[in-house]
């Protein structure tokens, strides 16, 4: 029991020591599983060769170092007075149209029906205007000519413009037909809906705090309306949707383009107010849920023999045990694992994770 006690200590004093780094141990390096495209800026080889199309703006948008979530490098947006477009990055993957979008694809033999897209997003302090418009989006180019399937929006909205949205659309009508023709196409998009988050990540007084942005998109059974678009805002769910009509019968057709792409934007339709920046880290895309917070793994070794469970305990951030019911509750919660060797191994895991 010591020895237990001994070990939720060491365990609870490293989870509170990345808390102090904004919660942030992230590394491409450790990718979580399912992922198949990550950046998280350290690479010195120029953008170009990771994504399809690179927007620097004429220089706005750039790779620096010392500004990324814990001080490695990351991506500097630098909005002028006035400016719209500040540029971005576009990535693509799966099934795609040959030519110029299919430029440093990804996993261009899988065809994706499902998938999870993470960002890391931070105002600079003293941040005006709250919410800068478009953000990100997932999509389906269904020819070379940027005619769009399928596009789930996630950008800048609610009141005073401080939450993110979920603002699905679609280039297909409900009974599988192509309507699309262009990028942005809007006299033949399909509206479906606008949803809300809850956290006001966008607010002017939020400035200077990073937020962890992750995206989840399903498109629907062919013929049935249970598509999929959700989002999570530093693992805290803020919508979800399951019951979108994406494509109506259109993927029943396995030469039919899937998810093929995603946008990370910094684009304001209105301007900006003032000269400021943003900044971007750690993009993800994967095909298996994203958790924004660290899992700490630690282990204590008695004798060797074969790793049977004992027990598994829950434990909050301050040692007190939990029932089922508040694990289930609670945002992070680190498990305690007693196995018949007398080997202790604990884990800490997010509300994301686990409930994923």
């Amino acid at each position: 029991m010591q020895k237990t006690s001994t070990v939720i200590c060491i365990a609870i004093i490293q989870y509170l020591t990345v808390l102090s780094a904004s919660a942030q141990c992230f590394t491409c390096a450790d990718a979580p599983p399912g992922s198949f495209f990550c950046d998280d800026f350290e690479s010195s080889a120029p953008l170009t060769d990771r994504y399809f199309e690179v927007n620097t703006n004429g220089g706005d948008l750039v790779v620096q170092n010392e500004i990324g979530r814990v001080g490695g490098r990351g991506l500097r947006i630098l909005f002028q007075q006035g400016e719209v477009s500040a540029g971005g990055l576009s990535k693509s993957f799966g099934k795609i149209p040959a030519g110029y979008l299919a430029r440093n694809g990804a996993r261009k033999d899988t065809s994706f029906n499902e998938i999870y897209w993470r960002m890391d997003v931070r105002h600079q302090p003293g941040w005006q205007g709250n919410g800068p418009a478009k953000l990100s989006r997932a999509l389906v180019f269904v020819n070379d000519g940027w005619a769009q399937g399928m596009m789930a929006h996630l950008w800048s909205g609610g009141p005073n413009n401080t939450r993110l949205i979920a603002d699905p659309a679609s280039g297909i009508d409900a009974n599988g037909v192509v309507k699309s023709t262009k990028y942005n196409d809007f006299a033949n998009l399909r509206w479906l809906g606008i949803y809300p988050g809850t956290t006001e990540m966008f607010s002017d007084a939020n400035a200077g705090n990073w937020y962890c942005v992750v995206g989840h998109v399903k498109l629907n059974t062919p013929g049935q309306s249970n598509g999929v678009f959700e989002f999570w805002i530093n693992d805290t769910l803020q919508q979800s949707v399951t019951n979108l009509n994406w494509h109506g019968n259109y993927n029943a057709n396995p030469s039919s383009m899937t998810i093929n792409a995603v946008f990370f934007e910094s684009y304001w339709n209105s301007g900006s107010p003032i000269q400021q920046e943003r900044y971007f880290d750690n993009i993800v895309i994967g095909t298996k849920p994203i958790p924004c917070g660290c899992a700490l793994q630690t282990s204590v070794e008695n004798e060797q023999h074969p790793d049977e469970s004992v027990s598994v305990r829950y434990f909050d951030v301050l040692g007190r045990e939990l029932i089922a019911d508040e694990v289930a509750l609670s945002s992070y919660v680190l498990e305690v694992t007693t196995q018949k060797s007398g080997r202790i191994n604990t884990r800490l895991i997010t509300g994301h994770a686990r409930n994923k």
